[in-house]
């Protein structure tokens, strides 16, 4: 059962929502324009970047629509932080049992 939205969680939302928006608006691009390419509603695509709420994958059909996937790709590449280059050479279970 998810609980409340943790604040920097929250943060973090409206600020990539702000991002993907800026993006959309530096490359002159509609929401009606934008929702057609992604596949999704207007409402759907103006939620998200206005609050940044919405599915994961919405989030991800809207940067790629921008040109922002790969950057998010790698941005979660656990190669680029200190524990993942640390460990990188040791043998990762394919599973962690609690």
């Amino acid at each position: 059962m998810a609980g409340r939205t943790p604040i920097p969680v929250s943060r973090a939302m409206r600020q990539v929502a702000a991002h993907l928006d800026l993006a959309r608006r530096q490359q002159r691009i509609t929401m009606e324009l934008l929702a057609e390419r992604a596949n999704l509603s207007v409402p759907t695509v103006r939620r998200l970047l206005s609050e940044g709420a919405g599915t994961f994958e919405n989030f991800l059909r809207i940067a790629r629509i921008l040109g922002m996937l790969d950057g998010i790709v790698g941005a979660t590449d656990p190669l680029r932080t200190p524990i993942g280059r640390a460990r990188a050479e040791q043998d990762v279970p394919k599973r962690v049992r609690g």
